[in-house]
């Protein structure tokens, strides 16, 4: 399932004194063209495995990447990740709170994004895909190819709606 962060940013206002303007929040780029169908907040969650998830992709650093951040709970706990998509979408690095690094690889179109992980000989491989259903709805399929397997399993998946 998808893990995804949400953020509660509160200023406080010392003495009454006015709170300082928000900066304008950064716009994705020609450059990230490929990608603006999965920008955005997203949430879906799974009643039968009792899980429940969001993330978040925006840009940030006045464009120059996209970041993603998740939060997923279930009966296996709580996780939270982020992922940095650079070079105009083409590479994006992955961390979570369980200590797992990826490095991915990344070929998108307006309905199908895929992450495809580095090869690293004796390890497994993994592929991140999210493919447009409609306007406000995606479904997201992550796989697991392990060492000389030559395909990828089903690990996990989902569907999940934008948030308005």
């Amino acid at each position: 399932m998808i893990r995804v962060l949400a953020f509660l940013v509160v200023v406080g206002c010392a003495h009454g004194a006015a709170a300082p303007a928000a900066p304008a929040a950064p716009v994705a780029g020609p450059e990230w063209a490929s990608l603006r169908a999965i920008i955005g907040t997203w949430q879906g969650s799974d009643p039968l495995k009792h899980s429940s998830g969001r993330f978040t992709l925006a840009p940030d650093l006045g464009g120059k990447v996209l970041v993603r951040r998740g939060t997923n709970e279930s009966a296996q706990g709580h996780h939270e990740d982020l992922m940095v998509i650079e070079e105009g979408g083409k590479r994006a690095t992955y961390w979570d709170n369980e200590g797992h690094v990826i490095a991915y690889a990344v070929t998108a179109s307006a309905e199908h994004v895929e992450f495809l992980s580095d090869e690293i000989a004796g390890k497994p491989r993994f592929k991140l895909t999210y493919d447009v259903t409609a306007p406000d709805e995606l479904t997201i399929e992550f796989g697991v190819e392990l060492p000389g397997a030559g395909e990828f399993q089903h690990y996990t998946g989902g569907t999940v709606h934008r948030v308005r």
